[in-house]
This record gives structure tokens, sequence and C-alpha cells, in this order.
């Protein structure tokens, strides 16, 4: 019975050692969201996700664009490109037509916006058509009942189901995954991902969103600012869900990245390295203030060093002057 008490000490205590020591909390993480904190990735700032909830309930949202432009206003400088760009159109169109909603005016938007986007559509649609001469026959049959249903679809005007860039990659990808020569399946993959997005293109925006609520659209505004906990080495990859693992990025970079490695992020984003610098800065300023945890600085360092194959390597050197 001694022996065993021994033995069972002995285990929890060679254990307790491997254990790394967690730097931060998630509240004490999520605490670094009030001193505008600039994405990982991007390095733009960061919107509290705290002060997101409370807009969400605000009432002025589905009212006039004029409401909800007075309530947006103050967070303008931290929208991302496109959102920010037909939030400047709503406040030029609300102007001229003041008792409208923000749905009102993206539906009187709509049709124009409609057209641009299959015209950008088609031209990337035409390319990966291209490729059916060099396909083996199987696959380039795939490829054409694929383009035949997506022109179908992006031509009505009333589908039964709208496009969705998402599946339609996802069936791309099924159709060339056992395609022998890889430099052209990532010539065609790299092709569909041009597709446009509501983050990337202001038609892709409006065309997305006429349909939904006011309050829903002007919440899409400022949604892809929001800050979040991103998982450095992904669940999936059975990465730890706590400060060990993980990074201050926008819901927009966040949501970019999927399950992708970092060096990948890195080549969609090839500023990355230097907004994490910029990132680490601002982290270091704020450890010397007492209000970030040394500990955590130095993990981010170290993981992002080995998980970016060395592409990140931050300079934490002024974390030990005083």
């Amino acid at each position: 019975m001694v022996r065993m008490e021994k033995k069972l000490k002995k285990t929890k205590k060679t254990f307790e050692n491997e254990l790394p020591q967690i730097p931060l909390t998630r509240k004490e993480l999520k605490n670094l969201f009030n001193y505008r904190i600039p994405c990982l990735c991007c390095g733009k700032e960061m919107l509290h996700p705290d002060i997101y909830m409370y807009l969400s309930g605000r009432k002025e949202l589905c009212q006039k664009a004029s409401e909800a432009i007075k309530l947006l206003e103050p967070f303008e400088n931290i929208m991302h490109p496109v959102e920010r760009q037909v939030f400047n159109m709503f406040k030029t169109m609300s102007t001229k037509y003041p008792d409208k909603n923000f749905q009102e005016l993206l539906l009187m938007k709509k049709d124009i916006h409609e057209l641009a986007l299959v015209k950008i559509q088609s031209s990337i649609f035409n390319k990966i058509s291209f490729y059916r001469r060099i396909l083996p026959k199987k696959m380039a049959r795939q490829l054409r009942k694929l383009m035949i249903k997506t022109n179908d679809i992006i031509f009505d005007p009333e589908p039964h189901k709208p496009f969705s860039r998402r599946i339609f990659v996802h069936k791309l990808k099924n159709i060339i995954r056992n395609l022998e020569n890889k430099s052209i399946k990532e010539e065609i993959i790299k092709i569909a991902r041009r597709l446009p997005r509501s983050s990337d293109e202001v038609c892709a925006f409006v065309v997305k969103n006429a349909r939904k609520r006011p309050e829903i659209i002007a919440l899409n505004l400022i949604h892809p600012s929001v800050g979040t906990f991103e998982h450095l080495t992904p669940k999936c990859m059975h990465g730890l869900s706590n400060s060990l693992n993980f990074a201050l990025e926008c819901t927009y970079c966040n949501n970019s990245r999927h399950h992708y490695p970092i060096p990948i992020q890195i080549e969609e984003n090839p500023y990355m390295p230097k907004n994490a610098q910029i990132q680490a800065d601002k982290l270091i300023s704020l450890c010397k203030k007492g209000i970030c945890n040394k500990e955590y600085i130095e993990n981010l360092r170290e993981v992002l060093y080995w998980l970016s194959d060395r592409y990140i390597d931050l300079d934490i050197s002024q974390l030990y002057f005083t």
C-alpha cells in the first residue's frame, strides 16, 4: 500500500512537470482586445467581441440607414476595405433616400452589381473550362457537368439555390483529386480561388447581402474586424484550446485560413511576418505595463517560428529591457 502511494505521487509529480504552464487564461487573453491590438495576419486593429455583441442588440441597426450609420461610424476606421466601401456607399445613398434602411438601399444596387459579379465569375469559369482539353476523359466529363450546372445557376435571375463559391471549390477539388500532374491541379484550384467573395469584392457583398435583414447587413460591415482566438495548430490536428496555441486574429483572417498550414497563409498574405512583428511589439509594450504576460509572448514567438517553417521570426528582445 505504501509502495503504491509512493508510485502514484511520483507519477503525478512527473506528469505535472511535463505539462507546460498556460501563460494566460481566456479571460486575460480576451482583455487584450481592449488595447487596440492589431491582427497577427492583416495588421488591422480588431474590434472587441463584447462590443460586437452589444451592437448586435441595438434597434437602430434595423431602422433607417441614417440611424444605423450613426451607430457604426465610430468603427469605420477598423472596417475592412470592402465593408468600408459599402459603408461609404450607404452614407452617400442615405442622404438621397433618408427613409430607407440598409436592405432597401442594397436592393436598389443589386441588379447592376449582379451583372458585374457574373462578368467576373464567367471569366474565371472559362479559364477553368480550358483545362478540360488536357484532363483525363472522365475528369473532363465531370468538369463539363459541373460548369454547365454552375452556369445555369449564375445566369438564372431567380436560381433555386444561390451560387456558393465554397461548394464549387469543394466539388472541383473532388473532381481533380486523383490528377497525377500536381502543378496543373494547383493551377486549377488557384484559379478557382480567384472567384469573388463578399469580403473581396463590393459586387459580391451587395449580391450576397441584399436579401438579408437590415440589422444583419449592418453587423456584416463590422463582423470581419471582430477579434478572435486563432488556433495556430488547428483543432482537427489536435491543437490545444488555450493560450499556448492561441494567436489574436480578426474574424476575416481566421476564417480565410481554414485548416491550411501557416506557410500557405503567408503565401496569401505576404505581409503577415511584418504584421506579426507589429502585434508582438504591441504585446511587449502591454507586458511592460503589466497587462500582458511575458511567457505568452515567448511561447507565441516559438510556436510561430516552427509552424511557419521559420518564415516568422519575431524579435522580442525589447521584452527584456526595462
